[in-house]
């Protein structure tokens, strides 16, 4: 499934080039280069091992998500559970955490830049927990609804994790990315600059 390319990665390309040219014009202080090696370590550390770039969601689509939220059934006996793979800087959270406080919300983030700044966005939201834990040793068996923005590449695999792990009638939502042999019950099209599109399927 093709997807255009998001701003993030295309701004993280251009600054790039620009940080190069102007070192070699400049040719500033050698601890800068440790400090911007830091800093790309910090946000993008995870990016060789799992395979997925930081996407952020936008407000448009954490509204959309809500509404998928208020259609999704759960269990009479417990609160539901949503939970973002790769939760970035808990934007999506905190929206939710905000507009659905019946729900618990759970956000697993292994960048430590982005798990830092989501961890103080969501400081003072009762109901967010965010966990520097990797997606994959993430039991999926407590949540209503998973979200994941991830890439193409690992998405095989996370559907081969929800099918193992999910309870019947919940609810897989990917944002933008489908594993192309899986079938899909719906795309809820999401009106922003993007053209976002949420894809989603309901556990059998």
């Amino acid at each position: 499934m093709k997807t255009r390319l998001p701003f993030i990665v295309l701004a993280f390309v251009v600054l790039s080039g620009v940080i190069f040219w102007a070192a070699s014009v400049l040719q500033p202080p050698q601890w800068l280069y440790l400090a911007i090696f830091v800093l790309i370590f910090l946000f993008y550390a995870n990016t060789v091992t799992e395979r997925v770039p930081l996407y952020l969601s936008n407000r448009t689509t954490w509204a959309a998500l809500g509404l998928m939220l208020d259609e999704q059934s759960s269990s009479p006996d417990q609160r539901p559970a949503f939970v973002d793979l790769g939760c970035g800087l808990g934007g999506t959270l905190a929206y939710l955490a905000r507009t659905k406080p019946g729900w618990d919300i759970v956000g697993v983030e292994t960048a430590p830049g982005p798990y830092l700044i989501a961890k103080v966005r969501t400081a003072f939201l009762p109901n967010v927990q965010v966990r520097f834990q990797n997606l994959w040793k993430t039991d999926l068996a407590a949540f209503d609804v998973v979200y994941a923005f991830l890439s193409p590449a690992p998405m095989p695999k996370l559907h081969a994790k929800v099918a193992a792990q999910m309870r019947p009638g919940t609810l897989l939502v990917s944002n933008s990315f489908w594993a192309d042999e899986q079938p899909y019950d719906g795309v809820v099209e999401v009106n922003d600059s993007r053209s976002t599109r949420l894809i989603f399927s309901k556990n059998t």
